[in-house]
């Protein structure tokens, strides 16, 4: 099973206190709301989906004010971060699960991996299994 819910187009002046900062998993999309890249928010990403998105889609001017900021926010693909446009995400607590589970479907549905998951800067999951049918999302 994908990501579910609507697509939310990213505003840099979006109040970061309206995204989540707990553990979870995210879909980013381009202008075309194909997805490009299924990313998770882990125990080790601070800030969470919260920092995770702020990271894929950059900080605004004036983000050096806040009383948070991401330490790897440069170190994001430049065609990850060119491309993205929306963002959809889920919060779970079982997110590594949840990711490979969301990798393992898009690549049933879709023959491959999201574009940018498929680059080599990228965390790479481990081997995927098999579902043998498709979703109804499939296009």
């Amino acid at each position: 099973m994908r990501v579910k819910g609507e697509w939310i187009q990213w505003d840099p002046e979006i109040n970061f206190k309206n995204i989540h900062g707990a553990m979870g998993v995210f879909e980013i999309a381009d202008d075309s709301k194909k997805t490009i890249y299924i990313g998770h928010a882990g125990g080790d990403s601070p800030f969470g989906i919260r920092g995770e998105l702020y990271r894929v889609f950059g900080f605004p001017p004036g983000s050096e004010n806040w009383n948070w900021t991401h330490p790897q926010a440069e170190e994001i693909p430049s065609e990850l971060r060119d491309q993205a446009r929306y963002y959809r995400y889920e919060v779970n607590h079982q997110y590594y699960s949840r990711w490979i589970e969301s990798l393992t479907r898009y690549q049933e549905d879709f023959g491959d991996l999201p574009q940018i998951n498929n680059l080599d800067e990228i965390e790479q999951p481990p081997k995927l299994g098999k579902y043998n049918w498709k979703s109804e999302d499939a296009k």
